[in-house]
């Protein structure tokens, strides 16, 4: 009997719960409660911030003839660069011009027109943080393909690179190509001569396609037109004109266009919002024998990624003195030619 009262009891229990649970609206996680998983919430991607860096262009650098006789007989073989090269070194990547082979047994002279350079002039180069060479100039085989081989194992074993011609292949129609990484951004560089030489412009072309197909930005160095004048002008030999070419190398991919040989800084042209540099002048030669010569700029760029950017273009006016070392000008010797651009 107390049996039966009991489990009457219990069913009635059981019920008055149910009945509870219903009316309250009550469920088995309100009394055993799931532990709560926590939801990862999606991060915002950060944004990349461009990358800011420089390009240091320089014009003429010719380390032979009086300039190489300076250095020897003052064994100082940085003395050409050694005013200005805080400011190469200063920048990100500097391209030059080395318009003269380096080689052994340079003999030091005060004349002639073959040029050759003491191949402790690297110490110049390395002392300026130069980063590319272009080789494609009218003085750069006057060695021949020994000497040019020679020039350019020198510089490939310091880390430099090298573009222009190159003993690999023989052919002045040919330029190496040379690329520089810099904060994930591919900087190629090409560089031709037209000048004491015939050239082929559907050759330049297709190599300047192919470079630009690996680069993020490409530079390329021509060497060309008439010396001694300020506005660009077809060379006498073979009539080859800066200013019909200038623009073309734009048309086939090139970014940045600074030419070389005249001697005199020149005009600097905008194409398709790209700047065409025709020349730069000397930075180091020997030429003492008119201002114009020991006179020329450097051209410092600054970019943001791949963008130039057009308001920060700077034009730095160097002169030359003592037959070969490059010097920073200063009042108005540097306002008068920052006039001009």
């Amino acid at each position: 009997m107390n049996k039966r009262i009991g489990l009457g009891l219990l069913f009635i229990l059981l019920i008055f719960v149910s009945v509870v649970f219903l009316a309250f609206g009550f469920s088995r996680t309100s009394f055993f409660p799931k532990k709560s998983k926590s939801i990862p919430q999606p991060q915002p991607i950060p944004t990349k911030k461009p990358t800011s860096w420089t390009l240091l262009l320089t014009g003429d650098i010719i380390p032979a003839r009086d300039v190489n006789y300076q250095m020897v007989v003052r064994n100082d073989f940085t003395w050409p660069l050694k005013e200005i090269s805080p400011v190469l070194k200063e920048a990100d990547l500097t391209f030059i011009n080395l318009e003269s082979p380096l080689i052994q047994n340079c003999q030091p002279t005060t004349e002639g027109m073959t040029f050759c350079g003491d191949q402790r002039f690297l110490q110049a180069l390395l002392q300026s943080g130069v980063d590319v060479v272009t080789l494609a100039n009218n003085h750069s085989l006057n060695y021949g393909w020994e000497g040019l081989a020679e020039t350019e194992a020198l510089l490939t074993q310091a880390g430099i690179k090298t573009t222009g011609f190159t003993n690999e292949v023989q052919d002045q129609n040919q330029s190496k190509f040379a690329v520089k990484d810099l904060s994930n951004l591919k900087v190629g560089f090409l560089g031709f001569n037209s000048v004491t030489q015939t050239i082929d412009l559907d050759q330049v072309a297709n190599q300047v396609r192919q470079a630009k197909q690996k680069s993020d930005l490409l530079i390329v160095a021509f060497h060309w037109g008439a010396e001694y004048v300020f506005e660009p002008a077809p060379d006498p030999f073979h009539g080859y004109d800066p200013k019909l070419i200038g623009p073309q190398l734009i048309d086939w991919g090139a970014d940045i266009v600074v030419g070389n040989h005249p001697h005199w800084h020149q005009t600097i042209e905008w194409y398709k919002g790209k700047p065409i540099f025709y020349a730069l002048g000397n930075t180091v030669f020997d030429q003492e024998w008119s201002l114009e010569t020991k006179r020329g700029i450097l051209v410092k760029l600054h970019f943001q990624d791949k963008n130039l950017q057009k308001d920060k273009i700077e034009i730095i006016p160097v002169g030359i003195r003592n037959y070969g070392q490059a010097y920073l000008l200063k009042g108005e010797e540097k306002q008068r030619i920052l006039d001009l651009y």
